[in-house]
């Protein structure tokens, strides 16, 4: 969740439970792709495991791309956002909007 699960809120969510899967904030593919430091988006504490990473995006070249670089940052599990319904999130093609584009999705999960 967007300005809700930051790594201050894992760590705080970890101490609650040591078995909760935690989820990070929706980052996006580009942010991760095209940033100049994927550590920023993608870094996180050891006690924070087990973690989700939660991509946004619909180009599913660089959702790819962004789930092999989280992958070599030790994440459990990468989420696909497909749910989010904020204008904000769905006037960037990502989130609630791909559910009417099931395809599409296909082709991101299988990429």
């Amino acid at each position: 969740m967007m300005d809700w699960t930051d790594r201050h809120c894992r760590a705080f969510h970890r101490h609650l439970s040591g078995r909760a899967l935690l989820y990070t904030e929706m980052v996006t593919a580009a942010a991760i792709v095209r940033g100049k430091d994927p550590k920023r988006f993608l870094g996180f504490d050891g006690p924070q495991l087990p973690l989700t990473l939660q991509l946004g995006g619909s180009d599913p070249a660089e959702l790819a791309t962004a789930a092999r670089m989280a992958e070599q940052f030790g994440y459990d599990e990468i989420n696909l956002n497909v749910g989010c319904p904020s204008d904000r999130v769905t006037s960037g093609r990502f989130g609630a909007c791909l559910m009417a584009e099931p395809t599409l999705v296909a082709d991101c999960i299988g990429a």
